[in-house]
């Protein structure tokens, strides 16, 4: 293998030289215009990376060589740049999109720069809460800054249809400890900062951006006033221009500006702390790709529009003046000064090309070699990779950091997401639930540590993009460079979930089928004490007077006998050694025949919705089977009601399930059904209860309410018709059952036995 050249490209090389050299003599030919001009710039926050530019700037001596004396003032709880702004205490401050806000309200403020082009602003909530959208903060406590200095999020709320009544808005303590000890639920905070404090506690962070709900604003925007503009408008144009040339140094630079952020700034934040601010801050700055400072006047109409729709400010607001646009007259000096400097420029490019070309000379037999290299390169790593995407099992590789550096199309669709998705991601955090994380955690230490030689083999639970759980067994070896260094882990995995779930439905039919064979047995032997006990009992009836107390104790005996026979009756369909007639069967009839005498039978506070599509598939069943199916089901969902109220959802419709689609579980086969699904938003039930449900003779009804056989009897019923249950439950948040009743093809089905 050919070591790649660690030199830069002289194309790129060109343009960065070209780039600075210019920036250089704007400087040069500024320097001096205004020596004596002290003025201050409000940051948002305390010092830190995300105001790198502006350190850079004074460091480097950029703001003094255009006559700039800069003052660099933290802010902090209660000191907003707005204010300072506005008070002249300070001539030039940094703030969010939320300026559009102020310039409406009154306020005489210009955006000179956006230096994010993406807000970093974002709200946390713990990974363990349960909420995983916005929508999960309902009704739930959020931590904000005060009035709309979180803009952005107060937008996507409203974006989503949720007014700041729904959920419980609290004043922005500035202490993370309040989300990690769950005094409230949700918080505002910088994607660049405050998930990194939350990992360093041992708390995963899950991230909830606006940018998901359509609302994607510029941020830490650099902003003056009209005052300023009007008396000191080439003072604002030089500050401008020192402050982009600082960024430009500081994003070259990090790891120095992090040494003097420590250093002069005395930051509280440790170096590792700081580097992944800088990291996180490149991916919304984007400087590869944007011009630092780049403003586009259509990004802004956007804003405005989302703002206009939300109801926060008038459509018909102008932009007039909002957005900075220099127009000074022609200053013939400047204009000499840097005719000359250019001069000096071209002839110090002319002799440098002179030594470039030579030199260029020299290295273009190696820069041929080196691209014949990478050619030969390319092609074994593009059939590399086409290897790896055709393989039938899942290929993701990790880096150092646990970052993904690499899929395959197999990895993607276990994992139920796009590669773009997954690239750059920690993996840890996004796919590893939480109860595994540490142990896996330990084994990939190890590996990149280089505590394990050769292949690991490991096995557990992975997270999809979705929610799903799905048991991977991996292949684990680490990968290392030419010198020999661990660089990664490149992990195999085979998705064993399916393996799982067809063990576990064989256990459970095994299960059901010894149970169903003891009931069947039990249910014909006390068929025939009952068939006793009755026809005894109607022939002493006969013999005692009308009105004789013992008549009327015959009487309760020959309800409790037929009830009885009732049993045994649910308990021979359960054990399918009953055999009804099945026919050609209309589910809508059916439905709105048994929901009628439902409501007939129903308290008073729960309210019935009943949903049917207009055309369903017909069906190969029987009818008493399949009312039966419904009264248990609506029972249970009455039941689980009845002390507080609710509402009860029946709705019948087609569904046509695809390979392509995600199932259930494997039994439900592709085809066409008649989906019937029953919901309640009663008290619901835990893990252990819905893991239960259909086994007969469980109830978790007090004694005398309930026999624990009805839903054993559905279950039974919907087997017996090829269809398929399904039960999603929480506590205090209700039940859904949804039912498949295969649809009738033409072709009469082979009666069971």
């Amino acid at each position: 293998m050919v070591k790649p050249l660690k030199r830069m490209r002289p194309a790129q090389s060109s343009q960065r030289i070209i780039r600075y050299t210019l920036m250089a003599l704007l400087i040069f030919t500024c320097k001096g215009a205004n020596a004596s001009n002290k003025i201050s710039l409000q940051l948002a926050w305390k010092h830190q990376f995300q105001f790198a530019g502006y350190y850079a700037a004074v460091q480097k001596g950029y703001y003094h060589r255009v006559g700039l004396d800069v003052s660099i003032v933290e802010g902090g709880v209660g000191k907003f740049a707005k204010e300072e702004v506005l008070s002249g205490r300070a001539q030039y401050g940094v703030a969010g999109a939320e300026l559009l806000l102020h310039r409406k309200d009154g306020d005489p403020f210009v955006v000179l720069a956006p230096i994010f082009q993406h807000s970093p602003s974002v709200l946390l909530v713990r990974k363990n809460s349960g909420i995983i959208n916005i929508q999960g903060l309902i009704d739930k406590k959020v931590m904000l800054l005060p009035g709309y200095k979180d803009a952005d999020i107060l937008a996507a709320f409203l974006n989503e249809g949720i007014s700041p009544d729904k959920y419980q808005r609290i004043d922005q303590s500035y202490n993370i400890e309040d989300l990690i000890t769950k005094q409230i639920d949700a918080v505002s905070a910088y994607v660049t900062n405050e998930p990194w404090q939350m990992r360093q506690k041992g708390v995963i962070p899950l991230i909830i951006s606006p940018m998901v709900y359509g609302v994607d604003f510029y941020s830490d925007c650099l902003f003056t006033s009209e005052k300023e503009i009007k008396h000191h408008p080439k003072r604002v144009q030089n500050f401008l221009q020192a402050s982009l040339l600082g960024w430009e140094y500081a994003m070259d630079h990090p790891q120095e500006i992090i040494d003097l952020l420590v250093r002069r700034y005395k930051v509280n934040k440790t170096k590792a702390h700081l580097q992944y601010e800088a990291r996180e801050m490149r991916k919304i700055m984007m400087p590869d790709l944007v011009e630092i400072g780049h403003m586009n006047p259509g990004r802004w109409q956007h804003i405005k529009q989302t703002y206009g729709k939300l109801g926060l400010i008038d459509a018909n607001f102008s932009l007039d003046g909002f957005l900075y646009s220099p127009q000074q007259k022609p200053d013939y000096k400047q204009v000499k000064q840097i005719f000359f400097g250019a001069l000096g420029v071209i002839a110090l490019f002319t002799i440098g090309s002179g030594i470039l070309f030579l030199f260029n000379r020299k290295l273009a037999a190696e820069v041929k070699e080196r691209k014949q290299a990478q050619k030969e390169l390319a092609r074994q790593k593009e059939k590399a990779e086409q290897y790896l995407h055709v393989a039938m099992v899942m290929f993701v590789s990790l880096d150092v950091d646990g970052k993904v550096n690499m899929v395959n199309e197999k990895a993607c669709a276990i994992l139920e997401c796009n590669k773009e998705d997954i690239i750059g991601q920690d993996w840890f955090d996004m796919f590893v639930p939480e109860s595994v994380q540490h142990n896996v955690q330990i084994m990939f230490n190890n590996m990149i540590n280089g505590n394990i030689s050769g292949p690991e083999y490991f096995e557990n639970e992975v997270i999809t993009q979705k929610g799903e759980i799905k048991y991977i067994a991996w292949h684990n070896t680490t990968v290392k460079d030419v010198h020999g260094n661990i660089v990664g882990v490149l992990c195999s995995g085979d998705d064993l979930s399916e393996k799982r779930e067809l063990q576990d439905q064989l256990i459970q039919s095994q299960k059901m089928e010894s149970i169903g064979s003891l009931a069947g047995g039990i249910a014909h032997e006390f068929n025939n004490i009952l068939t006793i006990i009755i026809i005894n009992n109607e022939m002493n009836m006969r013999e005692l007077p009308e009105l004789s107390p013992a008549r009327r104790r015959a009487k309760r005996i020959e309800v409790a006998g037929i009830r009885g026979k009732d049993v045994v009756k649910q308990l021979l369909t359960f054990s399918r050694q009953d055999s009804p007639t099945q026919q050609l069967t209309d589910m809508k009839l059916i439905v709105q025949g048994t929901m009628e005498l439902i409501r007939s039978s129903t308290p008073a506070n729960i309210q019935i919705q009943l949903a049917i599509a207009e055309k369903i598939y017909p069906i190969f069943g029987n009818a008493t089977q399949i009312n039966q199916v419904i009264i248990n089901l609506c029972s249970n969902a009455i039941d689980a009601m009845t002390d507080k109220g609710g509402v009860l959802t029946v709705e019948l419709l087609n569904e046509i399930v695809e390979d392509s689609v995600v199932r259930p579980q494997l039994s439900l086969k592709p085809g066409k059904y008649a989906k019937l699904i029953v919901n309640d938003n009663g008290v619901g039930m835990d893990e252990k209860t819905r893991e239960r449900v259909f086994e007969p003779y469980y109830t978790t009804k007090p004694m005398g309410k309930g026999t624990g056989i009805g839903l054993a009897v559905v279950h039974g019923i919907i087997k017996r018709h090829k269809g398929f249950i399904d039960v999603h439950s929480q506590l205090d948040q209700g039940t859904t059952f949804t039912l498949f009743f295969p649809a009738y093809e033409g072709t009469q089905p082979v009666q069971e036995n």
